[in-house]
């Protein structure tokens, strides 16, 4: 019996699976990472710890083993129980076995299993198709100021005329006149250069323009309000509550008047006791109580052992009515 490969299964879908007086595989979810050292991105993932306390059998992998291999739970039990002995043998011999996909158990100076988890396989199922990512420098070329092509000249030559016309009228009646026309040539060449730095600061600013237009548009939609002449009619939805999918099995009938008197003999213990369908073969399940969240469901069980119900067990799922 591949044990191992079953172990691996559950793992998609539990967050604890146990292996009956060997220890359980315990995940959590771990987020997104960024290693420095390699300059990449990791998904998320679950991380993987094993508790060599957890022993007893909650009744999830037994049922997984005997709904693979199509036999009785008993059968199952017995299955998982000599592959259990195996396993402890090969670990005694070789102070070390290797679970594939899973991780590698030791046995330290004391005689405490020591788990290292293998990142082979994710069992994250949001992050199915992921894989890590290296991110690359990005080279960023530096613009020359002095050789940029949208620099602007100084009017030098209108300022040389303008001292020009000076120098050569100077001491003439009409120099007054020149001086005049100086100012004029130089307001013209500054006018110019107004207009050349207006042409480059407006193509410049072209794809700012364009963003604060799309701005202006998306806040005048916001603001809009629409007028509605008919009310909306109402409607009344139905909101489905969550299934109660786990359960603590007090017992299997084969007749169905003795699961019933099994359901008042709880209730009146106060226990919400109550059938909860036929397996497949043939018998009535009744269950204590059952539970939205695994969690709680796995907790009460231990309460219910404690108080002396040591063949409850827990089952995940529905049965057929």
């Amino acid at each position: 019996m591949q044990l191992v490969a079953y172990i691996s299964d559950l793992l998609y879908r539990h967050d604890c699976v146990v292996v009956p007086e060997f220890g359980a595989f315990l995940t959590r979810r771990v987020s997104a990472q960024y290693f420095e050292s390699s300059n990449s991105f990791y998904p998320p993932k679950k991380g993987i710890s094993f508790n060599s306390q957890i022993l007893q059998n909650d009744g999830l992998l037994i049922n997984y083993v005997s709904s693979v291999e199509k036999v009785p739970y008993a059968d199952a039990q017995q299955l998982v129980r000599n592959e259990v002995r195996r396993l402890d043998l090969e670990l005694e011999n070789s102070k070390s076995i290797t679970l594939p996909k899973i991780g590698r158990i030791a046995l330290n100076e004391e005689g405490v299993k020591v788990f290292t988890p293998m990142y082979l396989v994710n069992y994250l199922p949001e992050a199915f198709g992921l894989s890590s990512q290296e991110l690359y420098q990005v080279d960023r070329a530096i613009i020359d100021q002095e050789n940029d092509s949208t620099a602007v000249e100084t009017p030098v030559i209108a300022i040389n005329e303008v001292r020009k016309a000076e120098a050569q009228n100077e001491g003439s009646n009409n120099s007054q006149w020149w001086k005049y026309a100086a100012v004029g040539a130089l307001l013209l060449g500054l006018s110019y250069v107004g207009y050349n730095q207006y042409e480059v600061t407006s193509i410049k600013n072209q794809d700012l323009v364009q963003q604060m237009a799309e701005q202006k548009l998306d806040q005048q939609i916001e603001q809009a309000s629409f007028l509605i002449t008919d009310p909306i009619p109402q409607v009344a939805v139905k909101v489905a509550q969550p299934k109660k999918n786990y359960h603590i099995v007090a017992g299997a009938f084969r007749d169905p008047k003795n699961a019933d008197k099994r359901v008042v003999q709880l209730k009146n213990a106060g226990h919400d006791a109550k059938r909860i369908g036929i397996n497949k073969y043939g018998l009535h399940n009744v269950a204590f109580s059952s539970f939205h969240e695994k969690n709680d469901a796995i907790n009460e069980l231990y309460r219910l052992r404690k108080l002396g119900f040591d063949q409850a067990w827990l089952l995940t799922g529905q049965l057929n009515n």
